[in-house]
C-alpha cells in the first residue's frame, strides 16, 4: 500500500475520532441546565394548579354573592340583570 493511502486512512480515522469526541464538562453543563429547566417547569405547574384552585374558589364566592344580590333585589322589587 502506498504511503499516501496509509496517511489518508490514518487522517480519516483520526478525524472520525475527533468528531465523535464530546467534552464531558459541556455534557454535564447541559444536563444541569436540563434538570434546572425541569425543576422550573414543575414549579410552574404547581403554581398553575394553585392559581386554578384560587380562581375556582373565587368563582364560587362570586356565584354566592350573585345569588344573594338577586334575592335581595327580588325582595326589594328591583330589577336585577347582571
Amino acid at each position: 500500500m502506498p504511503r499516501s493511502r496509509i496517511l489518508v486512512a490514518v487522517v480519516a480515522v483520526a478525524l472520525t475520532g475527533v468528531s465523535c469526541y464530546q467534552d464531558p464538562k459541556a455534557a454535564l453543563d447541559a444536563m444541569e441546565e436540563t434538570l434546572a429547566l425541569q425543576s422550573t417547569l414543575e414549579e410552574l405547574g404547581s403554581r398553575t394548579t394553585e392559581l386554578q384552585f384560587a380562581v375556582d374558589s373565587l368563582r364560587g364566592v362570586v356565584a354566592r354573592q350573585d345569588t344573594t344580590i338577586k334575592a335581595l333585589a327580588n325582595l326589594a322589587g328591583v330589577r336585577y340583570a347582571p
